[in-house]
């Protein structure tokens, strides 16, 4: 997510600072036959109709459960993050104009009917019989989403929406429990397993379906269906409205998607976008996926830019020194999502920076290479002013997500650990840097990662003890206490 860096960015350069079952009820749910190996990812059906006179989604969701576990599972649990927008609680300058929310009915585990509980953007569904390792169940449900207008990610604008976290999201357990991790409108509060999708839309007529997916490239249809396998959630745009541009990138294919008044920065975005897909594949290793799609419009608090599988947002242009200019670092810090978070995943809650500072990284680094605009200056300038932050309000870039102020959180988990990438090239060379992050890519795609990973990763390449250096830029010299995931300090 871009936002709040962007405007920190803004404020330094202008000095302004300070995701063997009973028989299926429809052929939506349709239960594929097992594969000889078992399943370690959950495979999601859904099934929904879009009503833009009342803005509502309605359908249906099935979901197979992975058959690999370490223990046995008494119940599950799903995220419903647009519960987030029923009732707002996280500040007047992000809460939409109407609310939004989603109802849930008629759950059934193997065919058998289950009381489910709800606790706002959590939902405890109990199963009828422990669930053991080699085991699957089909969790069956039906949904309502309404659609709020002016939400933080997921929104209504006109004739578009932007379902982001849009179906009930089974939540992730590791050594930690469940995930269930409360909304923020700081960062982004997910943290998503890679999962296997097929979605169908019905929608109105002259919609079409922008996704995670590899989308239909022809006229509109009124009934569209996505697969896509390996992803760590689904996003979509459904839109009456916007157009595309596309080129080519190493046999990706790139879509911008823009609206009436965007032709201008269209093509230059579009060739950040292939160039940035590029840049990032021969310097980190290939991206794994047919499509990518960039969806131009800030059209809510929050919407541009956000990163999703195959699909990422941004304005489309932005205030620099020379005056308004298309949107170039912008589309490439969430294009770069795309290696980290999207196929690198990491717990957003409890290691923000993982994702956001090496994107950031990634940002500037390609900016300066294929741009020719050189801001380590600037990084050096807000890595000091986080050591400011640090002294006053004793918070490191590598804390918890809801651990920092709003005001502060791009600097702590952007902007300094960027500065600290470009700090280790200085002391080991860039080709070291760019070689731990291919193996970091390599060694952790389509998994979850954690900092100790990273750091493990980054002493291999460079043949030398880095936990001093790593403690000194994300703890600012602190030793912490050490546990399963910050033992690498």
């Amino acid at each position: 997510m871009m936002r709040r860096v962007f405007l920190f960015f803004v404020a330094v350069l202008t000095g302004s600072l300070v995701l063997n079952c009973a028989a299926p009820r429809s052929a939506l749910m349709a239960v594929k036959e097992k594969d000889p190996v078992l399943t370690d990812r959950p495979h999601y059906r859904i099934e929904a109709s879009w009503n833009p006179g009342k803005d509502e989604l309605t359908g249906q969701m099935a979901v197979r459960l992975p058959e690999k576990r370490k223990e046995p599972l008494n119940e599950i649990w799903f995220n419903l993050y647009p519960n987030a927008f029923r009732n707002w609680k996280y500040g007047n300058e992000s809460r939409p104009e109407k609310p939004g929310w989603i109802d849930i009915s008629h759950v059934r585990v193997d065919g058998k009917k289950v009381r489910h509980e709800i606790r706002e953007t959590a939902m405890k569904v109990p199963l009828p019989a422990p669930l053991t390792n080699g085991r699957s169940a089909l969790v069956e449900m039906d949904f309502r989403l309404k659609l709020p207008r002016g939400g933080s990610r997921l929104n209504r604008f006109k004739r578009t929406a932007f379902l982001a976290q849009w179906y009930p999201m089974l939540a992730v357990k590791d050594d930690g429990g469940w995930h269930t991790d409360p909304y923020t409108a700081t960062g982004d509060p997910f943290y998503t397993q890679m999962s296997d999708f097929e979605v169908t839309f019905k929608l109105p007529a002259g919609y079409r379906v922008i996704s995670s997916g590899k989308d239909h490239r022809g006229p509109t249809r009124q009934t569209v269906t996505i697969r896509q396998d390996n992803i760590r959630d689904f996003a979509a745009v459904l839109t009456a409205d916007y157009k595309s541009v596309s080129g080519n990138a190493g046999g990706i294919r790139v879509n911008v998607w823009y609206l009436p008044g965007m032709e201008s920065v269209r093509e230059p975005l579009l060739r950040a976008a292939v160039n940035g897909m590029n840049f990032f594949s021969e310097k980190f290793g290939a991206y794994p996926y047919d499509e990518v799609d960039v969806v131009l419009g800030e059209t809510g608090f929050g919407i541009a830019g956000m990163e999703y599988p195959g699909l990422v947002t941004s304005v489309p242009t932005i205030p620099t020194r020379k005056g308004q200019g298309p949107a170039v670092n912008v589309v490439v810090h969430e294009l770069a999502h795309q290696w980290w978070y999207g196929v690198v995943g990491n717990d957003q809650v409890k290691e923000p920076w993982l994702d956001e500072g090496l994107t950031t990284f990634s940002e500037f680094l390609y900016m300066k290479e294929k741009e020719n605009e050189d801001e380590t200056g600037f990084l050096e300038r807000a890595s000091r002013k986080a050591d400011e932050v640090h002294q006053t309000l004793g918070v490191t870039a590598a804390d918890r997500l809801y651990d920092y102020p709003d005001s502060v959180y791009g600097l702590m988990v952007y902007l300094r650990p960027a500065a600290m990438m470009f700090r280790l090239m200085d002391e080991i060379g860039e080709e070291k840097v760019l070689k731990i992050m291919s193996t970091y890519y390599d060694r952790y795609r389509f998994k979850t990662a954690t900092t100790r990973d990273f750091i493990r990763v980054a002493g291999e390449v460079a043949g030398k003890d880095l936990v001093p250096f790593f403690r000194e830029w994300l703890l600012f010299g602190k030793k912490r206490e050490a546990d399963a995931e910050t033992a690498g300090f």
